[in-house]
């Protein structure tokens, strides 16, 4: 698969318009050692997957219009994925994972492209090259939003000082049901990375939505009238800030891959 690193200087950072959001959040204490539940509503929730890197100096524009998406303003789970194939260009990116760079490589194929690059938006399933065009980005949300949901998800997390243990409830159209998979995805906000090589050498790069965790895919129970329940338990390193860590869950159509609904709430309330 060919892989490229855009070299444009025409990104515009547009912030998406506040759409409503069908999330209901709730938390026992406010606290960081709270149990917090969240499950989906009756509007139909997508997911926004950025694929960056801190090697690419196309990257930092994306990076800042990314930062100001969020369930609640925007009605998405924004998802970063550092991406590890820039690497070597001199600057190693301490968020960045093979996996993640695999991921975006089995999206592409999906829709039937064989080339990934960064900055790469990924809305519900499809690349958004005009992800920074605001009016057609909004328009975009507003179309997933007005879907009738095709799942239900329903999350429980419960973080200890090592341990995010989550339980995980989802139900599938029947239609869809043979073709669905489950994800859970730990995210981490306000990071910093003061860069000393490559690209971006002698720049401070702000980061949110980082993608820390990504569980899946979870194939759904086939059966009739049941829902598929799993329990994951997240090691939580303590290099990562409680505060700024959110849960997130999504269901994705395994041929098309549009996402048939999400989820996501802060670990901290």
């Amino acid at each position: 698969m060919k892989v490229t690193c855009t070299k444009t200087a025409s990104i515009v950072c547009g912030l998406a318009m506040a759409l409503t959001t069908s999330f209901a959040h709730t938390a026992t204490t406010a606290n960081c050692k709270s149990t917090v539940n969240v499950s989906s509503g009756a509007r139909t929730t997508t997911i926004v997957e950025l694929f960056t890197s801190e090697g690419c100096d196309s990257c930092p524009p994306a990076d800042k219009w990314f930062s100001r998406l969020s369930a609640q303003k925007n009605g998405v789970v924004p998802l970063a994925y550092h991406v590890d194939y820039w690497d070597y260009i001199g600057w190693k990116d301490r968020f960045a994972r093979a996996e993640y760079a695999q991921r975006q490589r089995s999206e592409v194929r999906r829709q039937g492209g064989n080339t990934v690059y960064t900055p790469q938006v990924l809305l519900d399933g499809q690349d958004a090259r005009q992800w920074s065009a605001q009016a057609r980005f909004d328009s975009t949300l507003a179309a997933i939003a007005a879907r009738t949901p095709r799942a239900r998800i329903a999350v429980q997390a419960n973080p200890t000082d090592a341990v995010l243990d989550i339980s995980l409830s989802i139900g599938v159209d029947s239609t869809d049901r043979a073709d669905a998979d489950a994800y859970i995805v730990i995210t981490e906000n306000n990071l910093l990375s003061r860069v000393t090589a490559g690209e971006n050498r002698g720049v401070t790069l702000a980061h949110d939505h980082v993608v820390r965790e990504l569980l899946g895919p979870v194939a759904i129970d086939t059966r009739m009238d049941r829902n598929t329940d799993f329990k994951r338990a997240i090691t939580l390193p303590t290099v990562w800030k409680r505060e700024d860590l959110t849960v997130a869950a999504f269901v994705q159509h395994r041929r098309t891959g549009e996402i048939l609904q999400a989820v996501s709430a802060p670990i901290c309330r």
